[in-house]
């Protein structure tokens, strides 16, 4: 139905209602580019239609049906990481000095990619394997390095900025690529032009690296106590387990969380100046240096 044909019909239905059909309205009306759900459309047609006749215990509970039907659908409904989520905490716009982590989670044939700002960027992408994986046997690594891709996304490719990656392994391609040898991938990886996406992710990463000899890649150890390693790290398996179990939270639910938790984890560290020993402002003085 039309925006018009919704409106007019919600205005038939007791307050209680109209606004219960309110809330499900993105999922029924036709929008360029919108979210309509046709099982979630089809009920809440139902329900205009039983409210017309002046049945409202009908239209009750075809709302009801509705709302649980939009449940259904959010819960398996992973499209918001898969495509990579980006967002950013305002309240710490403007930090300085700049520091990022990323990281990847891995486990069984999904993985998951974090990735976090000091100045309140924060991602995640959730990514399925398949018979066609692409990644060949340095699988980890190969997610390792999407999860910087991610955060690039984000930043403007002007800012310079200290780059913690706890795989040493991530942390040798990117500074080989940094050097120009971006033709050099991880043993096993699949460099053919994509179907769907083009060019391969990590010729991708390969080549912006090489455009970004400002960031300073530096290690950080794993489970330390980084807030910030810590912080990408349970983006990552967030996402993960969004994929690997979709029916245990809805993609906005998980969203909300993950943005809570990240705004936590960044007062304490804006709180602590905690970085491995060294200040945010200590870092500063340290970004031009290689660890």
């Amino acid at each position: 139905m039309t925006p018009g044909e919704f409106d007019a019909c919600a205005r038939r239905l007791p307050r209680e209602l109209a606004e219960r059909a309110e809330s499900l309205r993105n999922y029924v009306v036709y929008e360029p580019g919108g979210a309509r759900r046709k099982p979630v459309a089809e009920c809440v047609a139902l329900a205009f239609d039983a409210a017309y006749v002046g049945d409202l215990d009908a239209a009750a509970s075809m709302l009801a049906e509705a709302e649980q039907r939009n449940a259904g659908i959010s819960a398996r409904r992973t499209t918001g990481i898969l495509n990579g989520h980006h967002a950013r905490i305002r309240r710490w716009s403007g930090s300085s000095p700049l520091v990022a982590a990323t990281d990847a989670s891995v486990k069984d044939r999904y993985a998951g990619m974090g990735y976090v700002t000091s100045d309140g960027l924060w991602g995640m992408r959730a990514w399925g394997g398949s018979f066609h994986d692409p990644s060949g046997p340095s699988r980890v690594l190969v997610q390792e390095l999407r999860a910087v891709l991610l955060l690039l996304e984000a930043v403007d490719p002007e800012t310079p900025f200290t780059l913690l990656v706890d795989s040493s392994s991530a942390r040798h391609h990117l500074r080989m690529w940094q050097q120009g040898h971006t033709r050099r991938l991880p043993g096993g990886y699949d460099a053919t032009r994509r179907r769907s996406r083009g060019r391969p992710s990590l010729v991708r990463l390969a080549e912006e690296m090489a455009r970004r000899p400002h960031i300073t890649v530096t290690a950080v150890k794993g489970h330390s106590g980084d807030l910030l390693n810590e912080t990408a790290d349970s983006l990552a398996s967030m996402a993960r387990r969004r994929l690997a179990d979709p029916g245990a939270c809805t993609t906005p639910l998980l969203l909300e969380r993950a943005e809570r938790f990240v705004d936590s984890f960044l007062g304490q560290w804006h709180r602590t100046a905690a970085y491995t020993g060294a200040s945010p402002q200590a870092l500063g003085q340290r970004a031009t240096q290689k660890q």
